[in-house]
């Protein structure tokens, strides 16, 4: 009895500290769309997500550290939605090579232009603002250990530390393409600079699945 006892505070505690959580960055998120840009104050934030203001900072060590989370759930919900939609290949079954052309296939299919477009937008301080590809590059970083630990999970050959090179390999140079993009377009999404993402992205996709050791 007394384990079970002891158990449940700590269930409920650990609940309420997921709730608060959760809470925090959707009020952050909805703020920052509302806004078009993340400019509140840790009161405002405190009050829409219904949580005092300590709250706030139990759980990140900064409004900046709360930012960045919230725009690393755009990246990771744009992933999670083809994973949510694709199957592990028949053919291999979760194999390297099936599970690299499946995440291959997931960057293809998802509207990256506008979620690194939103990301520019709502990161940038300015137009010329210098911590604009810092930031995403930030982003892309906070994404990579929880779409390694799904692409583990889909491999029976790869295993955490396969998979997090692998999936690290291709978010850090989706952060420098996305650094290249908006340079090029100024993050503005239509028919040609989408265009020109997707050659970005074949590239990279090569280089990656190449790698740089000399032909055999």
């Amino acid at each position: 009895m007394s384990v079970t006892t002891n158990t449940v505070p700590t269930d409920r505690r650990a609940a309420l500290k997921a709730r608060h959580r959760l809470a925090i960055l959707d009020a952050a998120d909805a703020l920052i769309r509302e806004r078009g840009e993340p400019r509140f104050s840790v009161d405002e934030l405190a009050e829409r997500a219904d949580v005092a203001r300590r709250t706030v900072f139990n759980h990140f060590a900064s409004l900046d550290a709360v930012v960045m989370t919230a725009c690393s759930r755009v990246l990771t919900a744009a992933v999670d939605e083809f994973w949510a939609a694709t199957a592990v290949p028949a053919d291999g079954q979760g194999s390297r090579s099936a599970v690299f052309a499946q995440f291959a296939d997931a960057l293809r299919g998802i509207d990256l232009p506008s979620v690194i477009s939103y990301l520019h937008r709502v990161l940038s301080a300015g137009e010329e603002d210098p911590r604009s590809h810092h930031l995403i590059q930030n982003v892309f970083t906070l994404t990579t250990q929880e779409v390694a630990a799904e692409t583990a999970r889909r491999s029976v050959e790869m295993d955490e530390i396969d998979a997090e090179v692998l999936v690290g390999s291709l978010m850090n140079g989706l952060a420098v393409v996305a650094g290249h993009w908006i340079r090029l377009t100024g993050a503005t999404v239509d028919a040609e600079t989408r265009a020109l993402w997707n050659e970005l992205l074949e590239k990279l996709i090569g280089s990656v699945r190449a790698g740089y050791a000399p032909p055999g």
